[in-house]
Parts: C-alpha cells; sequence; structure tokens
C-alpha cells in the first residue's frame, strides 16, 4: 500500500527549484503510487549532506494480532544540517514508523475514500508520521555522521572546521530548554592530529566494525588520520586524544572506507582519481596498492561479502574493482548510470551483487550486476529529488527500504514495487 507523508506539503516551491525541476516532481509524485510499495517524502529545515539507519528495530505492542497496530514498527535515521553558517547546525535522531505487513491486516471497513485522490485510505497512517527525538547541537557544518558499529549511541561527525568530534547520545538531552535551543552542545571527545594542524572540510571517515574505537579520517589537505578511542581515551577528564598515526596523500581525500571483514586494510579515495589500499600493520606509510582513474573519484564502497569494490566518479561513471587485482589498473567493468557526479555509491548489506548510487543529477539507481550484460544493470531509479542527492543508505530490516537526502532540503524513504524491480532497458 502507498504511504505518503509530508512535513511540508509545498516543497515543490522551493525557490531555488527551476520550473522544469518542478514539473517533474509533480509527474513523479502522481506516479509514485504505481511505482512504490511505500514512500515518505519530507521537508527538513535544512538540507542534510548525511543520512544513517539505525540498526535497531521496534515493534509496536498490541494485544491483538489481527489489529492493524500489530504490524506498526520504528525505525531510527541519523541526519545532521548543512546551514553554511546561517542557523544552528544539529545532529538529529529521527523515529520512523510504517507498516511492516498492512496488507494482511488491512479491514476494508475501516478505509476511507478520498474523492479527490480517488483512493481508499487508512486513518491511522495519517498519525504515524517520523518525529524528531533528539537533537544535539553542533559546531560547523555537519558534513557527515556515523555511528560506532559496536555501540550506536556513540556517533562520529566531521564538520568545516577541520575537526572530528565523537558524542555520546545518552549524555545530551532529549528535550531543548528555553533559551537552550542555541547553545552548542560540548563533544565527549575531539580527535585532532597535534602534530599537524588543519581547519578545513572533512567529508571522509570510516569506524572499524573489527576493531571497536578505532576510526580512520581523511582531510582536504590529503592527511589520513587513525585514531584509537578505547586505547588512548583513558581519563573522563580528557576532551581530545591524538592521532596514532598519519599517513600524506597531497591530495584531497572524498572517501574512506576499512575493509568490512578485516581490521587493519582501508581503502581511499582522493581528487586525482586515485583509489589507495593502506595496511595499517606495515611500517611504511606508503599504499600497499594504487589504482588511478584520471577521474575525480568522489565515493567508494566495499562489499562485505566478496572482494569487489565499487567506486563513484565525478562524470557519474561507477568502477567496479576486484581488491586483489587493484594495482593492475583494469576495472572488471565500469558503466555510466548519471548524467552529473555521483555523491555516494553503497552495495546491498543483504544482496551481493545489487549496488546503489546517488548523484548531483537528482536520481538515486539500484543496480544489479548479475543481470548487467542483459538490461545494463539497472534495477529501479528513484526520480523524487528536486535538487542533487546529497547521500543515501539502505534499511538494515528492510529489504528495499531506502533513505535518500537532498539539497531540496527533501528527506525521503521509499521502497520500490515488486513489480518496478526489474531490470530496466
Amino acid at each position: 500500500m502507498h504511504a505518503d507523508e509530508h512535513v511540508n506539503p509545498d516543497v515543490e516551491e522551493h525557490s531555488a527549484i527551476d520550473q522544469a525541476s518542478q514539473h517533474r516532481y509533480r509527474v513523479w509524485k502522481k506516479n509514485s503510487p504505481y511505482l512504490y510499495d511505500y514512500v515518505s517524502t519530507n521537508s527538513l529545515l535544512w538540507p542534510s549532506l548525511t543520512v544513517q539507519f539505525f540498526p535497531d528495530l521496534e515493534t509496536a505492542s498490541s494485544e491483538n494480532p489481527k489489529d492493524i497496530q500489530s504490524q506498526l514498527v520504528y525505525q531510527r535515521l541519523l541526519l545532521g544540517t548543512f546551514t553554511l553558517g546561517q542557523g544552528t547546525d544539529v545532529i538529529s535522531f529521527w523515529r520512523l514508523p510504517y507498516y511492516r505487513d498492512l496488507n494482511k491486516s488491512v479491514n476494508m471497513d475501516s478505509l476511507n475514500y478520498n474523492s479527490e485522490k480517488q483512493e481508499f485510505e487508512l486513518p491511522a497512517v495519517s498519525k504515524n508520521k517520523i518525529r524528531s527525538l533528539q537533537s544535539i547541537n553542533h559546531l560547523g557544518d555537519v558534513n557527515k555522521l556515523r555511528y560506532m558499529p559496536q555501540n550506536p549511541d556513540v556517533i562520529a561527525s566531521s564538520n568545516n572546521m577541520g575537526n572530528m568530534v565523537v558524542y555520546n547520545r545518552t549524555k545530551h538531552s532529549s528535550i531543548k530548554t528555553l533559551g537552550t535551543e542555541n547553545e552548542i552542545n560540548e563533544p565527549q571527545l575531539r580527535l585532532i592530529n597535534k602534530n599537524r594542524t588543519y581547519s578545513g572540510d572533512i567529508f571522509a571517515f570510516d569506524w572499524n566494525r573489527q576493531r571497536e574505537g578505532v576510526i580512520v579520517s581523511g582531510n582536504m589537505d590529503g592527511v589520513i588520520n587513525l585514531f584509537d578511542i578505547k586505547s588512548d581515551y583513558k581519563n573522563q577528564d580528557d576532551t581530545s586524544i591524538g592521532a596514532r598515526r598519519h599517513y600524506d596523500t597531497s591530495v584531497g581525500i572524498n572517501d574512506i572506507e576499512w575493509i568490512p571483514n578485516h581490521d587493519s586494510i582501508f581503502l581511499s579515495a582522493d581528487d586525482a582519481g586515485n583509489l589507495k589500499l593502506f595496511d595499517i600493520r606495515l611500517e611504511s606509510p606508503d599504499a600497499v596498492a594504487v589504482h588511478n582513474s584520471n577521474v575525480a573519484c568522489n565515493s567508494i564502497s566495499v562489499n562485505q561479502n566478496s572482494y569487489s569494490i565499487a567506486s563513484g566518479h565525478s562524470d557519474g561513471s561507477i568502477g567496479i574493482f576486484d581488491v586483489r587485482t587493484l594495482s593492475e589498473n583494469s576495472s572488471v567493468c565500469s558503466f555510466q548510470p548519471h548524467s552529473e557526479a555521483i555523491t555516494q555509491v553503497r552495495w546491498h548489506p543483504k544482496f551481493a551483487s545489487v549496488l546503489g548510487s546517488s548523484s548531483s543529477d537528482k536520481s538515486v539507481k539500484i543496480h544489479d550486476l548479475g543481470c548487467f550484460e542483459r538490461c545494463n544493470g539497472l534495477r529501479f531509479s528513484h526520480e523524487g529529488h528536486m535538487l542533487g542527492v546529497n547521500d543515501f543508505d539502505w534499511s538494515l530490516h528492510e529489504d528495499w527500504m531506502v533513505a535518500s537526502v537532498a539539497d531540496d532540503n527533501s528527506l525521503h524513504i521509499w521502497t520500490p514495487a515488486q513489480q518496478a524491480l526489474r531490470c530496466t532497458v
């Protein structure tokens, strides 16, 4: 069943959006009931550069298994703001309610007919809207947020002031009192390279999935820093820790990611189009392997089920590489699904051949490399944003649910209709 929610129904009137994009949005919205099993479109106060689903799932309590509320579940989302100094930036935690298997519990007598839309609606749906649970006031733009895999209450953030900061969500109030709504909340910890001062943007960092508290970050000066919070944060009075080691690459780092099943190897992607493989067990500061594509690499994703690496580039192309043969300067395959720069690539957490990509061309696309030769691998294209898409994430609980954020202040959560999830020529 189609669900459509709006925090601000006038989102299409955003002044920065041209008439063609607004018309495209209205056409998309009119057809969205046929394209999606679920879609929630929301207008935020400020655009977000980052979005992430939390790993938990909450189930609504109901004594009657036939009650529609028994199918209600909640996921949480992590968002930031990008105000460019025009407002107080915040890290926000959101609660998304939705019906997991609505069709099994629908009582036809409870449906209301909407004569304007010419369709039946559930009266309860409008009461279950996404809402903010907590916000933490943040110094500077929120470039990227990620929770620590071993403890999702611990959040790392990068900003435009050269800092990596870490917050423990439980140490901050869920309610802003009068007079404190604009006060900056101090982080629990700052991660600093004490030998190399830096005051610019950081867009690239990643938590180590195998070693708790280990995090690697890369800045636009080309310096990669490695931190070990669990080992170096020994006194709660400490407000900062230094980098364990750093790597100087001299080229701005756009993305960085650990090999998911390894505790010591990570990859970086930079403005010169380099993919570099580093092993922190080695004394040498040099990369173990390097591939150069000659086109700026904006995003990388390492497949947790194989040796495949996906890279997204500024010309809208995607390259697929084998981590074992990275230095051979040949990709397994490459294709160009987007007309503008790619902002994010991300493998599906469950289906090893499925890859998502977002772009400044306003779209998020789902590809299946298993049917690449038959139909170019395109399974679905989400066209609902009116400006460039900044980030997206896969849900860990619904196979095809995606959250995406864009420069038009929009947050979309969507699940393609099963009949639409097919290879498209």
